[in-house]
């Protein structure tokens, strides 16, 4: 399946900029059902994941990324970009008094239907022309932000202001950081704002973690920092399933999934849902492909079998 940007629906073609805003951006979500602003706290591309279905142009080759995730100490890999091992923090910063401007105008403009006479959102059906939550995503991961605590106060603040409190807050994140002291902080502020905290977990071992994600972290510590988060805040997990050079997940694979999230479960910790999407964006990769509806719908029985969760299917459109 091929991709042509001119023609992909509004809840496909989601790019982190908006009409020269700088670091927020409108989109309208699939899984939030309706429209969801995007928070961007990565102006250089930040990341300590190189997922083989990302769709943020980096501009690096296979080899290239390979060579870096073998190469970076997993020790220090959770704070640093697996490929710009030294980022510089000053060209990371943000500026959060325009990140608060421009949610406050945005959110506006979508609760007064504004947002909606732009060409690109002309075609969002009514029943999405909703604002669901203020999210951090973006082009990289939003808690290796140096100014992530700051930025959460800030969401807080806004929501608060525009006195729309159904306006969900929520995390799109790697999870490989959020033990760190400063981001704990952070993120009981932002639980007791009722955030969400929607974590990837693309594998259940090591091999296939790091052939999809290609982080240099090690895949247990992944699955222990999520377990830290399912025991003190609301948790959902993201897992993204597709195929490479033609090949889905194995059932072996899959089974492998489906344990460690009984692990998570058996060891105390709460898990709202699961999401289970497959590629409807251009992937970095040429060889990754989106599985059928009935390809998800199998893996979503499965799960579903296997861990009694709550399973949301997202396919290809």
């Amino acid at each position: 399946m091929t991709f042509n940007v001119k023609s992909l629906a509004s809840t496909q073609f989601h790019p982190s900029w908006f009409e020269g805003y700088r670091h927020v951006y409108p989109v309208v979500s699939r899984r939030a059902n309706g429209v969801s602003l995007g928070v961007n706290l990565s102006p250089t591309k930040l990341c300590n994941f190189r997922c083989v279905y990302c769709q943020v142009e980096r501009g690096e080759g296979r080899a290239e990324i390979e060579r870096a995730v073998a190469t970076t100490d997993p020790e220090r890999a959770s704070s640093l970009d697996v490929i710009r091992r030294k980022p510089d923090l000053c060209a990371c910063r943000v500026d959060l008094d325009v990140l608060a401007a421009e949610l406050t105008r945005l959110a506006r403009a979508t609760l007064d239907g504004e947002l909606f006479r732009v060409e690109r959102f002309a075609d969002v059906e009514p029943s999405k022309r909703v604002l669901r939550d203020f999210a951090f995503s973006g082009d990289g991961e939003p808690t290796l932000a140096p100014q992530f605590p700051e930025a959460v106060a800030r969401l807080v603040e806004v929501r608060k202001n525009l006195n729309q409190d159904d306006v969900k807050l929520v995390l799109i994140t790697n999870a490989t950081r959020l033990t760190r002291p400063e981001i704990v902080e952070a993120l009981d502020q932002f639980n007791a704002a009722n955030g969400e905290i929607w974590t990837k977990l693309d594998a259940g071992d090591a091999e296939r973690f790091k052939s999809v994600d290609r982080a240099a972290i090690p895949f247990g510590r992944i699955v222990e920092n999520i377990e830290f988060a399912a025991k003190r805040w609301r948790v959902k997990i993201q897992t993204a399933l597709f195929s490479q050079r033609g090949a889905a997940p194995t059932a072996a694979e899959f089974e492998q999934y489906c344990r460690r999230l009984r692990e998570i479960l058996d060891a105390g910790g709460r898990i709202e849902s699961t999401q289970l999407y497959t590629i409807a964006r251009v992937p970095a990769e040429p060889d990754v492909a989106p599985l059928t509806d009935e390809e998800m719908d199998g893996y979503a029985a499965t799960l579903k079998r296997e861990t009694g969760l709550p399973v949301e299917v997202f396919y290809s459109r």
